[in-house]
């Protein structure tokens, strides 16, 4: 009997997946055009940018990300966060797919949310199945799941195509084993030349615009892949909604100090690589020195390999980017440890204060004057985000 019940159960257990299975495929089938966002850096602005292009082309578009700020961008551009457990699951993705065929959906638009090898072959074979793979670039981060070179970031992002699939990368990010990848994977690849996008439609010199060339540059091939016009694409750009984590720089006064500061968001960068060319880029479009630079650097608790990241970082002439160096999170301490007889170590203070108006007040004692820029980093969770607000709420945006 006990063994009659155990058959039966594992029979209706089965039968169950089976159904879901079926269920999914449906609703799969159901929406005509799915794209997935992949890469380590700028999925988010990527993917936002071209749901709002497709929108602009008419098309009924439902996007997900799941950067810095998780939320749905739903048919009618507004934004619904995502509420999220304790720990983020890939079976989002299956949620939203049924979301997007009840919407009635024309393209979905999608990040995807995978860092462990296994997590992004299920993700993108077995859930979304994308028609288009946008690759943002191949940078390296999450060391312990994905490796510690970018070939080794390569083969991990690689997995997210499936076959059959158009991939479109930057010409620059496209290393040999990707394109070996791609081939074997049988989909086609698209690499975009620098500027291909964002010289044609004329967005460098249009303000309220600060994005990267390259990002820029992959929506527009990927648009235009689908016949959208370059005007369409340039004011769908324009319409996008940007999230928190997004590159932003406001003129702020620290309580108390009679010098405005220029204060940057670059927290969501978060890997060395990607942060440093975030601050080439403000610095230059500041046109500031880096000796009324000060760096503000969130260090995320539950990420002890992207510390040990930044500590090779610092020490290779990082720290000299900035006059003085203001550390937060669990890991200051040990960092500053870790440094303590680098030359220029001195420059390093942990900041142990965690309401942005005591930080901004005590930060604003290493700016001698009215212009110094303060370069907030490292990881946009926590303090990072409050820092983001606290800023965008009482400064003025300064666009570049």
């Amino acid at each position: 009997m006990t063994l009659a019940l155990l058959l039966l159960s594992t029979v209706i257990v089965f039968a169950c997946l089976i159904l879901e299975r079926a269920r999914l495929d449906r609703r799969r089938r159901a929406i005509a055009l799915v794209i997935a966002v992949t890469g380590t850096r700028g999925k988010s602005s990527v993917a936002r940018m071209l749901a709002s292009v497709l929108r602009e082309s008419g098309r009924r578009v439902l996007a997900k990300t799941t950067g810095s700020e998780p939320a749905l961008v739903l048919p009618d551009g507004s934004v619904k966060q995502v509420r999220r457990g304790a720990h983020p699951s890939i079976i989002e993705q299956k949620h939203l797919i049924h979301l997007g065929a009840e919407l009635g959906v024309d393209a979905a638009v999608v990040e995807i949310m995978s860092i462990h090898p296994e997590n992004h072959l299920v993700e993108t074979h077995y859930l979304l199945k994308p028609h288009l793979v946008l690759v943002t670039n191949l940078r390296v981060d999450h060391t312990a799941a994905m490796g510690n070179t970018r070939d080794e970031v390569a083969s991990v992002i690689g997995l997210d195509i499936p076959e059959g699939a158009r991939v479109f990368v930057p010409r620059q990010e496209c290393l040999p084993s990707f394109r070996t990848t791609v081939a074997e994977r049988g989909a086609e690849l698209i690499e975009v030349p620098p500027e291909a996008g964002s010289e044609s439609v004329e967005l460098e010199s249009e303000p309220g615009i600060s994005e990267f060339s390259e990002n820029i540059d992959l929506v527009c091939a990927a648009a235009r892949s689908l016949g959208v016009a370059d005007g369409t694409i340039w004011k769908g750009i324009r319409r996008t909604r940007r999230d928190i984590g997004a590159l932003r720089i406001w003129r702020y006064r620290p309580a108390g100090s009679q010098a405005p500061c220029l204060a940057v968001n670059a927290f969501a960068a978060n890997d060395p690589e990607s942060t440093m060319l975030v601050y080439g880029k403000v610095m230059t479009a500041l046109g500031a020195d880096p000796e009324r630079c000060v760096g503000l650097m969130n260090l995320r608790p539950d990420r002890g390999d992207r510390t040990l990241q930044w500590v090779d970082a610092l020490s290779q002439g990082v720290l000299q980017r900035f006059s003085r160096l203001y550390v937060f999170g669990l890991h200051a301490p040990a960092l500053k440890r870790r440094l303590r007889r680098l030359d220029g170590a001195a420059r390093i203070e942990v900041l142990r204060r965690s309401r942005p108006v005591e930080m901004m007040r005590t930060v604003a004692s290493g700016i001698r004057d009215s212009g110094g820029v303060v370069f907030g980093f490292g990881n946009i969770g926590g303090v990072g985000q409050a820092l983001a607000a606290h800023w965008s709420e009482v400064g003025e945006p300064l666009e570049v």
